[in-house]
C-alpha cells in the first residue's frame, strides 16, 4: 500500500507526508503554517514538532516517496527531485575558456589597454618618450584573451567608444588583426609583437592638426592630404623608437596600401604589401565601416561575405579569406529574424556550424522587447524548438539600439 494514514506520533525523519499546498491547518497556534508543494519530506525533528503544534492529530504518509512506519528507506519516485546530469558542450576548436567567462576577462582587457594607449599617445603627441614596455604588456595582455578565446575579445570590437575614437580605434584594429593572426596559425610570440605594433597603426595621427583630426565632417580635399600623410608621420615616430622592427613598422606605413593599388602613401600593389600590413588594412577597413561617425552611420552588420565582398578587389583576398572562412569575426552582433519571427542579435559564433550562432533574443515573436536579452543556441540538438536564421536585419531601419543590447548581453 503505498499511502498510509498513521498518528502524529508515529510521524518519523524520512517519511514523506501528503498535505495540500492551498490548505492551511484550521485552528492552527502557529500561525501562517503551511505544507509546502503537495506533500513534504520530513528532515527534521523540527518539522515534526511544528506539525505536532499545528493540532494534527493524524497524517498520510506516501511509502514510496519516504520512509514506512517501519523504518524503510526512501524510495524515490519521477515526483521526487532528481540531480540531472548536466553535459556541457564541448568548447569550439582553439577556444581554451567558455565565452562567457573569457567575455568578463576581455572586457577588462580592451578597457585597460584602451586606457594604456590613451596615455601612450598623449605622451607622443606632447612631444614625449613612447612607453614602449607599456605597449608590449598591453599586446601580452590582449593575445593572452585572444588565445583564452578569440570570439569574446573579437566580439567587443563591436561597442564602439565614441569618445577618444583614435585609441578605442587603434585597440579594435589591434584585436581584429590578432584574429586573423591567430585564425593563420601564428605563435603566440609573433602575435604579441603583432598586437603592440597594430596597436600603434596610427601613431601618426598625433601630428596631424587637431582641428582636421576632429573635424565633424568631411574633409577638404587639402585636409584629406594632410590626414593622409599620418602614414608617414607614424614612420617618422617608430623610426625614432628603440626595439621597433621592420615589420612593425610596415603596419604603420601599409596599413591603407590596397590591393589594386589605389591606397597611399607608396601605391603598393598585391604582394608589394606585407603580410602583417595587408591585414591591419582589412582590420582597419571592417572597424571603419562599422563605426558610426558624425558625417556618416555605422553600415549595417551584415553577413561576413556581404560585409566585404565591396572591399575585396582593393583588399588583400587571401586575408578576406581567412577573415570569411576561418575567423568568423564579422557575424558577431548581427541582427537576425528567426523562423520564430524572434529577433535576435549573434551572441556567440559557432566556428563549427556559422548558421546556427548563439542568439540573443531582444524581441519575442509578439513584438515585445526583452530588457535583457535571452541566449538561445541555435545549435542545441535538444531544443524543443528549432530556431533558424532567416534574415539579417538592419537594426537602424528597425529602430534597435544594438549597442545597448550589447552591453546588455555583455554584462
Amino acid at each position: 500500500m503505498a499511502k498510509k494514514n498513521i498518528s502524529i506520533d508515529q510521524l518519523q525523519v524520512g517519511m514523506y507526508m501528503e498535505a495540500d499546498i492551498q490548505e492551511s491547518v484550521k485552528g492552527s497556534s502557529v500561525k501562517n503554517l503551511k505544507l509546502l508543494g503537495k506533500g513534504v519530506l520530513i528532515t527534521s525533528a523540527n518539522q515534526i514538532r511544528r506539525i505536532k503544534e499545528a493540532g494534527l492529530a493524524n497524517v498520510t504518509i506516501d511509502t514510496t516517496k519516504g520512509s514506512d512506519i517501519d523504518g524503510g528507506e526512501v524510495v524515490p519516485t519521477l515526483d521526487t527531485p532528481k540531480q540531472r546530469e548536466t553535459k556541457k558542450k564541448p568548447l569550439p576548436p582553439g577556444r581554451k575558456v567558455e565565452y562567457r567567462e573569457s567575455l568578463k576577462m576581455a572586457k577588462k582587457t580592451k578597457s585597460a589597454v584602451t586606457s594604456a594607449l590613451k596615455d601612450v599617445m598623449g605622451n607622443v603627441a606632447m612631444g614625449g618618450t613612447m612607453d614602449t614596455a607599456k605597449l608590449k604588456v598591453a599586446g601580452k595582455l590582449m593575445t593572452q584573451a585572444i588565445f583564452q578565446n578569440v570570439d569574446a575579445m573579437v566580439g567587443l570590437t563591436r561597442i564602439k567608444e565614441h569618445d577618444a575614437y583614435t585609441a578605442a580605434h587603434c585597440v579594435n584594429v589591434a584585436t581584429l588583426v590578432l584574429a586573423v593572426a591567430f585564425a593563420d596559425g601564428m605563435d603566440q610570440s609573433t602575435c604579441e609583437m603583432l598586437a603592440s605594433a597594430a596597436l600603434l597603426h596610427d601613431i601618426g595621427k598625433t601630428k596631424v592638426p587637431l582641428e582636421i583630426l576632429n573635424k565633424p565632417g568631411r574633409f577638404e580635399p587639402h585636409e584629406l592630404a594632410e590626414m593622409r600623410k599620418h602614414t608617414l608621420y607614424g614612420e617618422e615616430i617608430l623610426k625614432k623608437m628603440g626595439g621597433i622592427s621592420e615589420e612593425m613598422m610596415f603596419i604603420a606605413t601599409q596599413h591603407h596600401e590596397m590591393w589594386d593599388g589605389s591606397g597611399y602613401p607608396h601605391k603598393m600593389s598585391g604582394q608589394q604589401i606585407h603580410r602583417f600590413g595587408q591585414m591591419t588594412a582589412v582590420a582597419d577597413v571592417y572597424d571603419a565601416l562599422t563605426a558610426a561617425r558624425v558625417y556618416k552611420p555605422a553600415l549595417p552588420l551584415i553577413l561576413p561575405s556581404a560585409v566585404f565582398m565591396a572591399t575585396a578587389t582593393r583588399n588583400s583576398r587571401p586575408i578576406l579569406s581567412i577573415c570569411l572562412l576561418r575567423a568568423s569575426v564579422c557575424i558577431l552582433w548581427a541582427v537576425l529574424l528567426l523562423n520564430t519571427e524572434e529577433v535576435g542579435i549573434v551572441y556567440e559564433p559557432n566556428p563549427l556550424n556559422p548558421k546556427k550562432p548563439k542568439v540573443g533574443i531582444i524581441r519575442t515573436r509578439y513584438g515585445k522587447e526583452r530588457h535583457v536579452p535571452v541566449v538561445m543556441d541555435l545549435d542545441d540538438p535538444t531544443s524543443s524548438e528549432q530556431r533558424e536564421i532567416m534574415q539579417v536585419l538592419d537594426p537602424v531601419k528597425y529602430k534597435i539600439d544594438i549597442e545597448a543590447f550589447l552591453k546588455r548581453i555583455a554584462s
